[in-house]
């Protein structure tokens, strides 16, 4: 029977749990053992195999996942890679979703939905290359990005607690320049100053708002 348990588990070494596989079989093997009657004059083999693949498929939606997706989509992806590999053989080619879907008599949704849970398969490291031409930048590099609305949320939320300390045309500069996302040149233009007193105007509500935040966390 070991040429049998190595034939069925090859049916799905695309996993690369090969060995694995072959564990499942046998203890499938040993399950269908146990239950085998002669008398019942059914082949042992015949009667043996679908308990085997049973029990690697079971295998493989229990543990090869690194992200485990949701039952119906993690069977629905193992026939689809097994109808995959049949097809390709009669059509010399591979198959689409669609002759997918008509095989295995699926919705295309369905079949959909199992190609996308096959990215839950494998987790990648984040020191691998971000992309095989780029070896000096890894997946962590783009990662943790810094947010720039949300930063502006922040300071518009600080803002808004401490804009009762400023001036008041200090505190409409401060408005138009953090919540109003205007520039220097736009907000000089909009309140008929000069765009270096309107620096100085930032500059001085920012070093006051900056020195009020520092006396209340002390």
């Amino acid at each position: 029977m070991r040429p049998i348990i190595r034939r069925l588990a090859r049916r799905y070494r695309h996993s690369g749990y090969l060995e694995d596989l072959e564990q499942a079989a046998a203890l499938g093997l040993t399950k269908a053992l146990e239950r085998f009657n002669p008398d019942f004059g059914t082949d042992l083999v015949r009667y043996a195999v679908p308990t085997m693949i049973g029990e690697m498929r079971r295998w493989l939606r229990d543990h090869s996942w690194a992200v485990r997706p949701p039952r119906e989509a993690a069977e629905t992806w193992l026939e689809v890679v097994a109808a995959s590999e049949r097809l390709s053989a009669v059509l010399g080619h591979a198959p689409t979703t669609s002759d997918l879907a008509e095989h295995l008599d699926l919705s295309t949704d369905r079949v959909v939905a199992a190609l996308d849970a096959r990215r839950g398969r494998w987790a990648v490291s984040l020191d691998a290359p971000a992309h095989a031409d780029a070896e000096d930048q890894t997946v962590a590099d783009h990662l943790g990005m810094e947010d720039e609305g949300l930063r502006r949320a922040f300071d518009r939320a600080w803002l808004r607690e401490l804009a009762a300390l400023l001036e008041p045309v200090e505190r409409h500069v401060v408005q138009l320049y953090f919540a109003g996302d205007l520039s220097q040149r736009e907000i000089a233009g909009q309140m008929g100053m000069s765009q270096m007193k309107v620096c100085r105007v930032l500059r001085r509500a920012v070093e006051r708002l900056r020195a009020a935040d520092a006396a209340a966390a002390a």
